[in-house]
């Protein structure tokens, strides 16, 4: 068994996880249109093509991580360095008067800034992820330990939501400065974000026996290699349409919120969201010990999809009250796809290992978060060129009818086509509860064989 303080350091590293994934899918978009100032269309490029570098940083953290030999073992000595980077990284990235004038520089001043931002990340979580699957050896107890860090990622997405939505509404208002603003993310975002990943970095450990060291193939070749595996690259794509969802309803929240239902708060609305997946943690930890987890991944999403249409169709002068309904109806159906993509995670370790004979988690993870990053940022510049093409105006205030139905088609297309690819993936995922138990048997078999008998 794993000491409680350790399962408790473990799972508050993803404190950063979650909560700098919201930060960024909630405020940076609407960040960079209504207080930098860039127009949206250039917003969404220079968000996808900073996180191109993806491409080449996440498999090689991966890959370099998984090579790693140190007395602290393969992953901490990356989190820690990452950690001690972040807060600079941030005040770059989130600096509201960037010292340059014009739009194509202050594209590329995005560009760069998030580019650093990006590669302390992945510096940060591509080894944490990796660890998810390494600090405990039995179902159970690893089951366990990845729903309580998700828990803790929910919940600081949940604070971080919340806060962030009021400070745009407090800069909106004129409440807050630009420097206040900037200041704020640093101390109440930046800082807990490290000091969360450097517990893990000092406090916690890896249980699994380290492989050796493959020197035959290059990098990239082992950082592709988990698309061999199909068991990964459906949980990739599980797990790819889900976060989709999420980020379409981040990034459309501010704007819907603003110019389709007026009335409508956005802090309610992702406070719904919020308290939905919290109460859903002890739930579906209960049903993993009866359910196969693909099942309880897909549960829900037909509502989620006929809520998704319900809202992107709610007519602007009906009272908010119908909307939330339809919020936590959306709530409801996504909360399982939400939760266990990383608690399948460490089961198509185990499939692979078991094919393989290596254990090479930072690969895989470095390959998730890629894809995840890469479709998320391709995610983000639709939305920014639907806004653009349909006359968004930048820095707020009233908008034509052309922009309210631009957002309105991001909700309904953007969730229902994401979670529609998911549920379908979901329907015929191999690796089933009984499954899954027979392999980490038969793993633990092999790590431990039984002495001759003389």
């Amino acid at each position: 068994m794993i000491p409680r303080r350790e399962r408790i350091l473990f799972a508050a590293g993803d404190i950063f996880g979650g909560g700098g994934g919201s930060l960024i899918a909630v405020l940076y978009l609407i960040f960079l249109t209504d207080i930098v100032g860039l127009q949206p269309a250039l917003a969404g490029n220079a968000i996808f093509v900073a996180r191109l570098w993806d491409a080449v940083n996440d498999p090689l953290v991966g890959s370099l991580s998984d090579r790693t030999r140190s007395r602290w073992g393969r992953r901490r000595p990356w989190i820690g360095i990452g950690a001690l980077l972040l807060v600079g990284g941030m005040a770059l990235m989130w600096m509201p008067d960037p010292p340059f004038d014009g739009q194509v520089s202050l594209m590329l001043w995005t560009m760069g800034t998030y580019i650093v931002y990006n590669s302390i990340q992945t510096m940060i979580m591509v080894p944490y992820i990796s660890m998810s699957s390494e600090v405990a050896v039995e179902p159970h107890e690893r089951n366990r330990i990845n729903l309580t860090r998700l828990l803790f990622s929910t919940i600081a997405s949940a604070v971080v939501t919340l806060v962030a939505t009021h400070l745009v509404e407090s800069h909106r208002d004129g409440s807050m400065g630009v420097v206040t603003l900037h200041l704020t993310i640093l101390l109440v975002f930046g800082v807990p974000f490290a000091v969360a990943a450097l517990g893990v970095a000092i406090g916690c450990r890896e249980r699994v026996a380290l492989p050796p060291v493959d020197d035959t193939r290059t990098w990239w070749s082992r950082s592709m290699m988990p698309l061999m595996h199909g068991p990964t690259r459906g949980l990739i794509t599980m797990y790819i349409c889900q976060a989709l969802a999420m980020d379409v309803i981040s990034a459309i929240v501010l704007y819907y919120t603003a110019h389709v239902v007026i009335g409508l708060s956005a802090t309610v609305f992702l406070g719904v969201f919020i308290a939905v997946t919290v109460v859903a943690f002890p739930v579906i930890l209960h049903m993993l010990r009866r359910h196969d987890k693909h099942r309880i991944y897909r549960f829900g999403m037909p509502w989620a999809m006929v809520a998704a249409v319900g809202l992107a169709l709610y007519p602007s002068d009906w009272t908010p009250w119908g909307a939330y309904v339809l919020v936590l109806v959306l709530a409801v159906g996504t909360a399982g796809a939400q939760l266990l993509p990383w608690v399948m995670f460490p089961d198509v370790l185990d499939d692979a290992e078991l094919v393989w004979g290596r254990r090479d988690s930072g690969t895989f993870a470095g390959l998730m978060t890629f894809t995840r990053n890469i479709l998320s940022a391709a995610m983000l510049q639709v939305i920014g060129l639907v806004l653009q093409f349909t006359g968004y105006r930048p820095g707020g205030g009233p908008q034509p009818l052309s922009a309210e139905w631009g957002i309105r088609g991001c909700v309904a297309v953007g969730v229902v086509l994401t979670l529609g690819i998911g549920r379908y993936v979901s329907s015929h995922w191999p690796l089933t509860r009984e499954r899954c138990l027979a392999t980490a048997a038969e793993l633990e078999t092999r790590r431990h064989p039984e002495p001759p008998t003389s």
